[in-house]
């Protein structure tokens, strides 16, 4: 019985804030962000088509990801960033996208370390942004076997 008396106490309180006056607002501008990864289009890294199964070693067929951070006229990168990201990580490789290849994934490099998904690098300057490089690696419990493969990362400029 007490605790049917304490709740019917609490809804008594409730009916005041009906007469509570409204004391705030929010406004804001919504903008376009001021820069974009390759002017928004796809970057494509090919590796080519001589990949030895048994030389894929983390080291070998490394190649650069090309791109480029294009700003708005005027805008001054002391907030900006860049975010390599996945929804599909390699399991073996804390640093590496999955292949639609068994046990074939590419490890990303930022500036020649392994890249650290959904964590922000800094950009000083937008026109030499960071290196950054894709390399396959395999599942060593795995052993890969030939045809061609594919995978996909997201890279985006965030502002802190």
């Amino acid at each position: 019985m007490k605790m049917l008396i304490k709740i019917l106490g609490l809804t008594v309180l409730l009916p005041a804030c009906a007469l509570c006056a409204e004391n705030m607002s929010f406004h804001g501008t919504l903008v376009a962000p001021p820069c974009k990864i390759s002017n928004g289009q796809t970057i494509e890294v090919t590796f080519g088509n001589d990949l030895g199964v048994n030389k894929i070693d983390g080291n070998n067929y490394k190649q650069p990801i090309n791109y480029t951070i294009d700003c708005d006229a005027g805008y001054t990168a002391n907030n900006l960033a860049i975010v390599v990201d996945t929804t599909n990580p390699a399991l073996f490789d804390s640093a590496a996208v999955m292949t639609d290849k068994t046990g074939l994934g590419i490890r990303i490099l930022v500036d020649s370390q392994p890249v650290t998904f959904s964590q922000h690098v800094a950009v000083i300057n937008p026109a030499s942004p960071p290196k950054i490089e894709a390399v396959p690696v395999q599942d060593q419990s795995i052993t890969l076997t030939e045809g061609a493969f594919e995978a996909t990362m997201t890279l985006r400029a965030d502002y802190l």
